[in-house]
């Protein structure tokens, strides 16, 4: 009898083991890998406190439903740094931080909790990248949280705050109830078409858009391969706190480097085809 018991039990654990093996090499074809572990919201820093915020529509299949984004970006701009992430992460992280807060002696915890766009699953830079602005120092610096099994090459890098050279066209469009006008430029192998919000005089943009007369509300590469739209600003009456989290043992690395490491989980892990926002 217990011969059996121990053979049943034996046979129970390696069908357990190939049915999770199974789905790890399915998830392998689908081009899917594992999302990286939530962070702590409560162990975030304050850095500085903005008095605007801004939501952007990333790669949107209808602007009006954000289940159809790639991601749903903010933007937050104080007096000495501005921030640029992404709502879905910050959101599910907050939420992991409060299950566990709830749930302090369970092993398992949720890597991903709350709306995560189109493909929730799928990680991505654009997803899991943070990026901050320093006025004084006129630097930006990317924060790059890897899939869980990379953790380890989790990265940062820093460069001077890139310099887009524009062309402004006399073309006008309202969005968001703002009179915006055209503008394109060409940055890092990719042609984009821009346009700025005049009745907000702030230079500022999604992603590393920067340097014209007025708040970026729009814009997309010509070959329609990356969107960034406004679909919300919020002007606060009290500024509020822009926050970090701590990033020490993050690996500084060159900005191509980085670029190239990303890359590759694109194409080795997830195997899938892959057009990066920066060619150079």
């Amino acid at each position: 009898m217990e011969y059996v018991m121990k053979s049943s039990l034996i046979t129970s654990i390696f069908y357990l083991i190939l049915c999770v093996c199974s789905n790890l090499c399915a998830q392998t074809r689908k081009g899917i890998i594992i999302s990286p572990s939530s962070k702590n919201t409560d162990q975030m820093s304050v850095i500085d406190s903005c008095y605007i915020r801004v939501w952007y529509a990333f790669n949107a299949d209808s602007i009006n439903n954000p289940n159809t984004y790639i991601d749903f970006h903010r933007l937050e701009i104080g007096d000495k740094v501005a921030k640029y992430y992404s709502y879905f992460i910050f959101n599910s992280d907050s939420l992991c931080t409060a299950w566990i807060n709830h749930n302090p002696h369970t092993e398992s915890r949720p890597r991903r909790l709350g709306p995560g766009g189109k493909d929730p699953d799928h990680w991505s830079e654009y997803k899991y990248s943070e990026y901050f602005i320093d006025y004084s120092k006129k630097q930006i610096t990317e924060y790059s949280r890897m899939p869980f099994f990379l953790r380890n090459r989790n990265s940062q890098t820093t460069e001077i705050i890139p310099i887009q050279n524009w062309n402004i066209y006399d073309d006008t469009k309202l969005l968001m109830g703002y009179l915006c006008q055209k503008a394109k430029c060409f940055f890092r192998g990719r042609e984009y078409e821009a346009w700025f919000a005049m009745d907000i005089p702030i230079s500022n943009g999604p992603w590393k858009f920067n340097g014209l007369p007025g708040l970026i509300l729009k814009i997309n590469d010509i070959d329609n391969l990356y969107s960034f739209e406004c679909v919300k600003i919020e002007i606060f009456k009290e500024k509020i706190p822009i926050k970090k989290y701590n990033y020490e043992s993050y690996k500084k690395i060159d900005r191509l480097k980085l670029l190239e490491f990303q890359r590759e989980i694109h194409e080795r892990y997830e195997k899938i085809p892959y057009h990066s926002l920066e060619l150079e």
